[in-house]
C-alpha cells in the first residue's frame, strides 16, 4: 500500500516535471523564433562562424547581401567571400590578438563577382569552457556610400583643380596684362611723336602684335570662364543696329588694310529696341567677322542681319557672316566647333590664334538658346549662320545716355586738378602719367607706389581722385579703398576711386565696386578708354 502511494507520488512528479520541461521547451522555442524573426527584421548581416570559417547561423540579411540561399552559405567558407584571401588572414589575426574588431573595412566578393564594401564588427564565440569555438558578428554594406564618398572626393578635387586653375589664369593675366599695359601704353606715346615712314612701320607691327597677344589671353580666359560656368550673361535693352554699326567701325580698319569690302545688312524690320546680351552678341560677331578677315586675301565680308519671326514681345533674329576666304574643308566641318581646332594642320602656323575663337562663339549662342552652322567649301568661302530669340520692347526711343556721356566727355577739361597715381609698376607709373599728361597739360599727378604710401599722402594733400592698382606690395587696392571709405573723414572719404587691375576674370569688376571703387579699368588700359572714365570722375567731382 505504501509503495503505491509512493509509486503515485513519483508519477506525479514526473508528469509536473514533464509539465515543466515542455513548458520551458515551448518557452525556449517561442524565445529562438522571436530572436530569429528579430535577427530576419535586421538590414544587416548576422553571422556565426566555426574555426575553420563555415558558417553555422546567419539572418536572411546575410544571404542577401552575399546573393547565396542559406544552402549555399552553409556549405561556404569565410575565405571564399572576401575579395582578397590576404585580407581574411588579417582580419583573423587582428581579432585573435585583441577578441575583437570594429567597424573594419574590408571588401567582399557575392556569389555573382560582385565586389561590395563593407563595415565588419566581430568578435570571438567562446563555449561554457571560455575555449574559443569560431567567430560571431554583424556585416554592414557601405557601398553606396563609399560610391558617394568617391563621388564628394571627385568633386572636392575637381574643386580644388578649378579653383587652382582659375588661380593660375588670374596670376597669368596679371602677370602678362601688366608689361602688356606698358606697351599698350608706350606705343601710343610713340603715334604722338614725330616718325619717319620706317619707324611708323615698326610701330605698327608691334600695335598689332600686342592686340594679336591680348586677344590670344581673352580667348583663353573666356575659354575657362565658359568652362567652369563662371561666365555671367546679362538682360539689358540695347539697339542691334548700334551693335552693328559700332562693330564696323571697331573692325572696319583690318578689312581696309586687307583691301576687303566690309558689307552690313539689316533688316529694316528689326526692332529698334531688343533685350539681351548686347556685350556677348558683340564678341559673337566680332570673333565671326575678325576670323573672316583673317582667313579671306581678296573680295567682301558682309553682315546681314534678318528678322525671321516677330510675335507679341519676342523676336527670333537671322544673322549671317559670309567671306571669299580660303573655305573649309567638308570634313572638318563637324569639328569646326572644338575646342583648340583648326580648319587646316598648318593654319594656326600660318594664320595665327589659339583655335578658340570659334568653340567660344559656339558656347556663347548655347548660352544664349540659340543654334549656329557654318556653310563653305574649301577655295570657296565660308558663312556662319545663326538664330537667336530677343525680347522686344514696347518703347519706340533706345535709351542712348551711353553714347552721349561719351561725346560729352570728350570734351571735359580738367584743368589743374590732382591725380593721385597708387600703382607699383615703374614702367605703368611712367605710361600712364605721360598719357594723362598727353591729353592734359596741366594736370597734377603724385605716384604712390603702394595703399599704404597712398593713404599716408591723401592724409596730407588733396586730390580730387585717385587711380588705384589692385594689387600691389605692403597694402592692395582693395584694402586701401576699404580705409579710405571706412576710416577717413570727408571729403577724402568721398574721392572717386578709379581701379586700374591686370585680373581681368569673372568677379573681377563686383570685387572693386564691393571695396568702394567707383569704376574699373583691365589692363592693358587704352587711352580713350582711361580718358573717359577720368573726365567721368572728374566732372562728377570738380564739375568742370
Amino acid at each position: 500500500m505504501e509503495e503505491n502511494i509512493i509509486i503515485e507520488k513519483l508519477r506525479d512528479l514526473l508528469a509536473r516535471d514533464f509539465i515543466h520541461r515542455k513548458s520551458i521547451e515551448t518557452e525556449l522555442y517561442k524565445s529562438e523564433e522571436r530572436y530569429r524573426l528579430l535577427l530576419d527584421q535586421l538590414t544587416d548581416a548576422i553571422y556565426l562562424t566555426t574555426l575553420d570559417g563555415k558558417f553555422a547561423e546567419f539572418n536572411k540579411a546575410a544571404c542577401s547581401l552575399l546573393g547565396y540561399n542559406e544552402d549555399e552559405l552553409r556549405k561556404l567558407r569565410v575565405q571564399e567571400i572576401y575579395a582578397n584571401p590576404r585580407e581574411r588572414e588579417k582580419f583573423t589575426q587582428i581579432i585573435r590578438n585583441h577578441k575583437e574588431i570594429q567597424d573594419y573595412e574590408i571588401q567582399l566578393k557575392r556569389k555573382n563577382g560582385e565586389l561590395i564594401d563593407c563595415l565588419v564588427t566581430s568578435s570571438v564565440r567562446k563555449n561554457l569552457k571560455n575555449e574559443v569555438v569560431g567567430f560571431q558578428g554583424i556585416i554592414r554594406d557601405i557601398t553606396i556610400r563609399k560610391k558617394a564618398e568617391m563621388l564628394q572626393r571627385g568633386k572636392d578635387l575637381a574643386e580644388q583643380a578649378n579653383k587652382f586653375k582659375a588661380e593660375f589664369l588670374a596670376n597669368m593675366s596679371h602677370e602678362i596684362r601688366t608689361p602688356m599695359n606698358a606697351i599698350v601704353g608706350m606705343v601710343h606715346l610713340l603715334y604722338q611723336t614725330p616718325l619717319i615712314e620706317k619707324q611708323k612701320e615698326y610701330l605698327h607691327a608691334i600695335h598689332i602684335s600686342s592686340e594679336n597677344l591680348l586677344q590670344i589671353i581673352n580667348d583663353i580666359l573666356d575659354f575657362s570662364k565658359i568652362e567652369a560656368g563662371k561666365l555671367q550673361l546679362e538682360e539689358k535693352y540695347f539697339s542691334l543696329r548700334e551693335i552693328v554699326s559700332d562693330l564696323v567701325n571697331t573692325i572696319a580698319f583690318k578689312a581696309e588694310e586687307k583691301g576687303l569690302n566690309l558689307i552690313t545688312q539689316i533688316d529694316e524690320n528689326i526692332p529698334q529696341q531688343i533685350s539681351g546680351d548686347p556685350l556677348r552678341l558683340n564678341q559673337i560677331l566680332l570673333n565671326l567677322v575678325s576670323n573672316a578677315i583673317k582667313f579671306t586675301q581678296q573680295g567682301e565680308i558682309k553682315v546681314f542681319v534678318k528678322l525671321i519671326d516677330q510675335h507679341n514681345d519676342r523676336a527670333r533674329i537671322f544673322f549671317s557672316v559670309k567671306d571669299t576666304g580660303i573655305g573649309i574643308e567638308q570634313k572638318k566641318l563637324t569639328t569646326i566647333f572644338e575646342s583648340f581646332t583648326q580648319a587646316a594642320e598648318d593654319t594656326t602656323r600660318i594664320y595665327g590664334g589659339t583655335g578658340l575663337g570659334l568653340t567660344i562663339v559656339k558656347k556663347l549662342i548655347d548660352m544664349l538658346n540659340g543654334a549656329i552652322m557654318v556653310k563653305s567649301k574649301l577655295g570657296e568661302g565660308a558663312e556662319f549662320l545663326f538664330e537667336l530669340d530677343f525680347k522686344v520692347s514696347k518703347e519706340k526711343q533706345i535709351n542712348t545716355s551711353l553714347h552721349k556721356e561719351k561725346t560729352e566727355t570728350e570734351f571735359v577739361e580738367i584743368g589743374n586738378c590732382k591725380i593721385l597715381l597708387v600703382e607699383d609698376h615703374p614702367i605703368n607709373q611712367l605710361v600712364t602719367t605721360e598719357v594723362l599728361k598727353s591729353k592734359w597739360k596741366d594736370v597734377q599727378i603724385d605716384v604712390a607706389e603702394n595703399g599704404k604710401i597712398a593713404l599716408d599722402k591723401l592724409g596730407k594733400n588733396p586730390y580730387d581722385i585717385v587711380l588705384m592698382d589692385v594689387l600691389m606690395p605692403e597694402m592692395d587696392g582693395h584694402t586701401a579703398t576699404r580705409y579710405i571709405r571706412n576710416n577717413m573723414s570727408p571729403p577724402v572719404s568721398e574721392i572717386p576711386i578709379l581701379a586700374f587691375t591686370a585680373y581681368a576674370t569673372t568677379g573681377e569688376a563686383e570685387k572693386c565696386i564691393e571695396s568702394g571703387m567707383d569704376d574699373y579699368i583691365a589692363k592693358p588700359i587704352s587711352a580713350e578708354i582711361l580718358y573717359e572714365k577720368v573726365a567721368k570722375c572728374l566732372k562728377i567731382s570738380c564739375k568742370k
